[in-house]
């Protein structure tokens, strides 16, 4: 937990399958909050700040009992359990595909508990055997999935029962060990760069300094690290990034001056302009598959909490960096630093981590894997992973409304205040005293928001070409001509209506003129991906991250405050 910068007083949720490697973790983790605070669970009955995420994911027809069985035995340990049920709308995963595809609703439904129960830190267990849970006497239940050979996992963990020998399980574990001192050096060094070298502008978008940064001193592996973290970050995609498309990113970053531009990891990167190439922007790609769209809640105290990072997400990564320092082998105790993962075998037999006769072992074991698959026809797989399909770019945009706030692709948290009356009241009688004869160009003129109040819905996407065209003829508008002392036809109430709607076009206008000063500094890469809110007509209502809106009774406010922090996102701990 130290490494992890875990401290019993951290609010701290388990994702519980049931199974023996997460039963230990129930077990640990509550005796790890009992031992460091007095008061926990003894009011209540239930530990403070420790939640078990039990997931159903409903594909057997026994799931939903075994679910209220584990929350039974988690209970007891005085661990408070929800149960997450799955709901599959297009219908439940193929076989081939089975394991993968409930792997994702599974983190999809931590990640929902985790967000409604304001827990920052989610913890999963994973074990080389089973014997914590036999010594504590601790049930568990066994998935029959687990036991199939359909499943590669599955398959290795039956083979290498094969090579249970003392020999080889102390040299295999010697072996991981060692990949784990060249992963906490790597995080370490990637920390440092991200500190140093990483610019994040609240529009969204970083800058790399490739003159702080100084690609061409950084190993591959800690390069590749970084700009994972970076695209990661900006994108809000918390994948992992693998094979050809690390393999491209870290061509990218090697190529310096910068003089080109990349689309990958849902991220889109050039030379910041006016740089002469010393400084990359990524911006996040409207165009990749990205996280749901919008997730929207209602005013309130309990809103706010469950749309801000808890207050102690930073305190938590300060400490596990403050633990990484101390506990951190330097470079000439890494060994695998410059090696291939391809070489890590060969490199271990070389340094004596493990003998020629584990080697030998490994290796059939891959071989055998390998050859599983050599000759194996190609499949088009019937499911495909939510997180291939939905883009920025969908046209499925989701609604707003006042008294509501939330997440715009999990990077911009925006708000829409219930608006107040008096607002467009006040500004209406400044504006017509320093105004005068100020009237609108047409009778039929009416400011949307004014007309339309607290019924007002306005659908939310990125900022699109149209926009920025729109902002410009909006701001060279004139809105004021002379008034006829001939029309008698208006009515008194009919005047002031006109007035009020006067003044909000005049407010549009000269907000329009402002705003498109804040824009042009702004890349257009980055433009592209700013929340905007429309009508139902599609009348630009407000861009509310430069503070553009069309209507002074128009509170919206949006920041760019991404779910996962910089450098956040998964660590594995041992």
């Amino acid at each position: 937990m130290a490494l992890a910068g875990l401290k019993p007083h951290h609010r701290v949720a388990l994702g519980v399958s049931g199974g023996p490697d997460s039963m230990a973790l129930c077990v640990l983790a509550a005796d790890w909050k009992i031992s460091g605070l007095e008061s926990a669970g003894k009011e209540s009955g239930f530990i403070d700040g420790l939640l078990a995420i039990i997931v159903d994911h409903g594909l057997r027809a026994e799931s939903q009992e075994e679910a209220h069985m584990v929350r039974e035995r988690v209970s007891e340990m005085g661990i408070t359990c929800e149960i997450a049920c799955c709901e599959w709308k297009d219908g439940k995963p193929e076989q081939g595909n089975l394991q993968e595809a409930a792997r994702e609703m599974r983190y999809e439904m931590f990640h929902k508990v985790c967000i409604e129960q304001q827990f920052g830190i989610l913890l999963l267990a994973h074990h080389a055997d089973d014997q914590i849970c036999q010594e504590n006497e601790q049930k568990w239940v066994e998935d029959p999935s687990n036991r199939s050979p359909l499943f590669v996992r599955n398959r290795i963990r039956m083979s290498l029962q094969k090579f249970s020998s003392s020999v080889f399980s102390s040299e295999v574990q010697s072996l991981i060990s060692a990949c784990r001192r060249t992963r906490a050096y790597v995080d370490k060094k990637c920390s440092n760069l991200l500190q140093e070298a990483v610019t994040v502008m609240g529009q969204g978008y970083a800058v790399i300094d490739l003159k702080t940064l100084n690609p061409s001193k950084v190993e591959d592996i800690c390069l590749a690290k970084f700009i994972a973290n970076v695209t990661q970050y900006i994108s809000q995609r918390q994948r992992p990034i693998r094979g050809n498309t690390s393999k491209l990113l870290l061509r990218y970053m090697r190529t310096s001056p910068c003089k080109t531009s990349l689309t990958a990891a849902g991220c889109y990167l050039c030379p910041a302009p006016g740089s002469r190439g010393t400084k990359i922007l990524v911006c996040c790609s409207v165009n990749c598959p990205l996280p749901s769209k919008v997730e929207l809640f209602y005013s309130g105290s309990s809103a706010e909490e469950k749309c801000a990072i808890p207050y102690d997400l930073k305190e938590i990564m300060e400490n596990a960096k403050t633990s990484s320092n101390l506990s951190s082998a330097d470079a000439s105790d890494v060994h695998f630093l410059n090696i291939a993962s391809g070489s890590v075998l060969d490199e271990a037999k070389r340094l004596n981590i493990i003998s020629e006769s584990t080697y030998r072992s490994v290796l059939t074991l891959r071989e055998e894997e390998t050859n599983r698959f050599k000759f194996k026809p190609d499949v088009t797989p019937d499911y495909r992973p939510k997180y291939a399909i939905e883009s920025v770019g969908t046209s499925h945009n989701q609604c707003l409304r006042p008294g509501q706030m939330g997440f715009f692709m999990n990077r911009f948290f925006i708000s829409w205040k219930p608006c107040k009356e008096h607002v467009c009241r006040e500004f209406t009688q400044e504006a017509t005293s320093s105004n005068g004869g100020l009237v609108v160009e047409a009778l039929d003129y009416k400011c949307r928001f004014c007309s339309l109040g607290h019924d007002m819905v306005a659908e939310i996407r990125h900022m699109v070409e149209s926009d920025w065209l729109y902002l410009a003829e909006l701001s060279k508008s004139q809105n004021v001509k002379k008034s006829d002392p001939d029309n008698a036809v208006s009515s008194t109430a009919t005047e002031q209506a006109l007035d009020k709607a006067s003044s909000c076009l005049d407010y549009a206008r000269v907000s329009a003129f402002r705003v498109l000063q804040l824009l042009k500094p702004i890349p257009v890469a980055a433009r592209r991906s700013l929340p905007v809110l429309v009508d139902s007509q599609g009348l630009l209502l407000s861009i509310p991250s430069v503070s553009f809106k069309h209507c002074p009774c128009l509170e919206i406010e949006a920041k760019f405050q991404p779910r996962v922090p910089l450098g956040g996102g998964h660590s594995s701990f041992i």
